[in-house]
């Protein structure tokens, strides 16, 4: 271990908390990081999804005292098996990644190797959704014990470029389909706005409520239908707000919202999180048209060359997308044992994934009774949520 840096694992909520400043501090200085490693995001998810888990996060300085470095874990324990998850695991947290401040990447790295070996409880650290471009290949690389990198989801990328000109690069079909929306909604008296820091959380809440809505009836996650959803967007949204790390633009038409979304803000992108509409809005307009209308201008606004979909490739979004970037999944382990079983369901599920893209795989019947299942399963939460049933079922019909 680097003797000039100090390493300390914090495990507890309120020694989360009381990092703020430095965590945002050192975040502006992360040129690798996105808006999904910032204080405001990852502590808003941990408000809300945190009881399950063990804080494990590890505290990097320098000599100085100078915060260098923070390598955002947990640890989840599931019959006697433990696994280190970055905070925000799972798909409501999109690129997660590790933070070094610029030109400490490969010192973080260094000292990062013997401070997860020291950590208690865990079998194999399952790091996922991780960029090609991200701090935590340079950790991955000093790993001298059993490891694997695989391949997961891709995310969807526009080139950032004024409206008219990204219009002009579509098909001939979505060319005009764009243009016809935008004119129809401007014949409406429609119109977008963003809402600033001090109707930030009421805007999360009418957007989850509009993402519902849109979704209702055509395969919504089931833990968007939940409370605690609905809480770490409204969390989110006023953090990241206030700090100018994302916002939320509504479109108004007479005095009423009837699409909006959730954009953040990075240093090398910015990034589609969420959209709602309503039935009306649906049935009315291209909805893909006017959320991109939105985050494009925004995105051009602020000097950002891309612009990212988000993960997944569904024709709606292929439609649009400049390029797809692959993520992966980081497999670790202090030994064999435990890594040989792990990271073989972990490579033929990659397999499967990759064989399933663009293929009729699985049939047809699969499809519809996985989609018959999580309609049954969102009215399950709701009635979870909204009829008092004690907290251990809640978590048990919470687990993904």
């Amino acid at each position: 271990m680097p003797p000039y840096l100090s390493i300390t694992v914090l495990r507890n909520t309120k020694a989360f908390a009381a990092l703020k400043d430095e965590w945002e501090d050192l975040y502006r200085s992360c040129p690798l990081a996105t808006p999904f490693q910032s204080w405001a995001w990852l502590y808003s998810w941990w408000e809300s999804y945190g009881e399950d888990y063990e804080l494990c996060l590890i505290k990097l300085r320098s000599e100085e005292g100078l915060l260098v470095g923070l390598i955002p874990l947990m640890l989840e324990r599931r019959w006697g098996f433990g696994r280190l998850l970055f905070i925000g695991a799972g798909p409501i947290t999109p690129y997660k990644d590790v933070l070094a401040r610029k030109g400490w990447e490969r010192r973080v790295a260094d000292a990062g190797r013997p401070a997860l070996e020291q950590l208690d409880g865990w079998q194999v650290a399952d790091l996922q959704q991780v960029r090609p471009e991200a701090a935590a290949w340079y950790m991955f690389r000093e790993w001298n014990r059993p490891k694997i990198s695989t391949r997961e989801i891709n995310y969807l990328v526009i080139n950032v470029r004024p409206w008219d000109e990204l219009i002009a690069s579509l098909s001939k079909n979505l060319r005009k389909s764009a243009r016809n929306t935008i004119r129809r909604a401007e014949k409406d008296g429609v119109h977008y706005e963003l809402a600033g820091p001090e109707d930030a959380e009421r805007a999360a809440r009418s957007l989850v409520a509009l993402h519902r809505e849109l979704w209702k009836g055509r395969g919504i996650d089931p833990e968007h239908l939940t409370k605690r959803f609905e809480s770490l967007i409204a969390a989110a949204a006023r953090r990241m707000t206030a700090h100018q790390l994302g916002s939320i633009y509504e479109y108004w038409r007479d005095g009423e919202v009837i699409v909006s979304g959730f954009v953040v803000f990075g240093s090398e992108f910015d990034g589609s999180y969420m959209v709602g509409a309503s039935k009306e809005a649906l049935q009315r307009y291209q909805i893909d048209t006017l959320a991109y209308r939105a985050e494009v201008d925004t995105a051009y606004g602020r000097n950002s060359a891309h612009l990212s979909l988000m993960d997944g490739d569904p024709p709606y979004k292929m439609r649009w997308a400049s390029k797809r970037v692959p993520s992966y999944r980081m497999v670790l382990s202090c030994g064999l044992a435990p890594w040989v079983p792990y990271a073989g369901y972990c490579i033929v599920r990659s397999i499967l994934r990759r064989y399933a893209v663009g293929s009729n795989f699985p049939p047809q019947w699969v499809r519809k009774t996985v989609r018959s299942y999580s309609v049954l399963r969102s009215r399950v939460l709701w009635y979870v949520e909204s009829e008092g049933v004690p907290r251990w079922i809640k978590r048990v019909t919470s687990k993904r």
